[in-house]
């Protein structure tokens, strides 16, 4: 038997999908609500249980690592952050609770950059207060572009050890080589509903000078061009308009990037399939999921030390 894991708010699997890649695993539970990200989920990794609601989740076998990439979306800069006011926020609570009944080795939770200054502060002091009943606890704010993709994404990554635990836990400083755009472009022309040529919203990005290994996103009512190098943070409304998955020019035309490729820029490998599901779904979930690169590196650490 591997490493006894459980993975709340799972999503597709990016935490699944990071350790697995580094070391033996069981996975005794995962929890997701989102349907179609379920599917997902069991396209690619195998649980041994599989509940909806984090709310009906009670007694569960003891595990090694807790994983746990709560809803962000009450506490980005994005949304309204209402906090603990919006039910996604308050949601945390029910994930606190089952990591101080089961009192897991390690835990390991994600969240946006923006968590730590949530309320001045109050919010990320009161979840952090709650870790620390049971837990010594590493925080460090991370980018994806650090750790080999061409993302700028920035998220908060909570460690805990059990008290008692001997350790000598750091977080991981990144990467020299930084990847180019164009690294996770397909290099054959993508299917034609990619391509904005005679679309719609062509009339209105035609004469824009676009440039090949540049990033670009229509932001509503005009383009805007990313100058450092990196695509914007994949969002999960991706899914729910499309006016922010970001834009290239490849030598076919100017189009939005695939799926696939939004997977690809998160890190995950080619071996990972989406099932017969929309691609505003896809979209979606691939925002809603993490940097792969970034958790196997944490992970690494986290090895070194059980």
């Amino acid at each position: 038997m591997g490493v006894k894991i459980g993975d709340f708010f799972a999503g597709i699997g990016g935490f699944h999908q990071a350790i697995k890649e580094l070391i033996d695993t069981d996975c005794l539970i995962s929890c997701e609500i989102d349907k179609k990200a379920r599917m997902t989920y069991e396209s690619n990794h195998e649980t041994n249980m599989f509940p909806e609601d984090i709310k009906t989740v009670k007694d569960i076998p003891k595990l090694d690592i807790l994983f746990g990439g709560f809803p962000c979306q009450a506490f980005s800069i994005a949304g309204y952050k209402q906090g603990f006011n919006d039910e996604r926020g308050a949601i945390v609570f029910h994930l606190l609770e089952i990591i101080q009944n089961n009192k897991p080795k390690i835990v390991f939770l994600e969240n946006v950059k923006n968590l730590v200054s949530h309320n001045n502060g109050e919010t990320f002091k009161t979840i952090r207060n709650n870790l620390e009943k049971n837990y010594v606890i590493y925080t460090n704010v991370l980018n994806a572009c650090n750790f080999g993709v061409p993302q700028n994404r920035e998220r908060i990554y909570i460690v805990g050890f059990l008290k008692g635990m001997k350790h000598s836990f750091t977080f991981p400083n990144g990467v020299i080589k930084k990847n180019s755009i164009t690294s996770i472009l397909e290099k054959r022309k993508v299917d034609d509903t990619y391509y904005y040529n005679n679309k719609p919203l062509w009339d209105l990005i035609k004469d824009y000078p676009f440039k090949e290994n540049t990033a670009y996103q229509w932001r509503r009512h005009y383009i805007r061009e990313n100058k450092s190098n990196l695509f914007p943070t994949l969002t999960a409304n991706m899914g729910t308009g499309g006016h922010n998955v970001p834009i290239v020019k490849d030598r076919y035309g100017v189009r939005k990037i695939t799926p696939e490729e939004c997977l690809k820029l998160q890190g995950f490998s080619s071996d990972f399939k989406f099932p017969d599901i929309s691609n505003s779904s896809k979209y979606k979930q691939v925002g809603n999921s993490i940097s792969i690169p970034v958790v196997k590196s944490i992970l690494n650490k986290i090895i070194e030390n059980i």
